[in-house]
């Protein structure tokens, strides 16, 4: 079975996400996408991401250049579609 998710609520969870991650520590402004995030941030973000959506997302970001969280959300949208149809342990490559 194939988890399909809509982009633009995976998007608005992911700005939110982001919002509350850096809300959360201290002199980090408010990113308006992920060109505003540092590396420990993101970090973060994605990790929650992960927990939220139940993908793997952080081995495949190595070649990640979006800056919005429109780019992100693509991603996530396009591994937990082809989640159920990888083996287990097999990584999802978002190229």
């Amino acid at each position: 079975m194939t988890a399909i998710l809509d982009k633009d609520e995976v998007t608005r969870t992911v700005a939110e996400t982001a919002r509350t991650i850096c809300a959360e520590q201290p002199d980090v402004p408010v990113p308006d996408g992920i060109r505003d995030l540092d590396s420990f941030s993101l970090v973060q973000i994605v990790l929650e991401l992960e927990n939220i959506y139940g993908v793997k997302l952080i081995e495949d970001l190595e070649q990640f250049t979006g800056e919005e969280f429109e780019d992100l959300a693509e991603i996530i949208v396009r591994l937990a579609a082809a989640g159920d149809d990888r083996p287990d342990g097999e990584s999802h490559r978002a190229d």
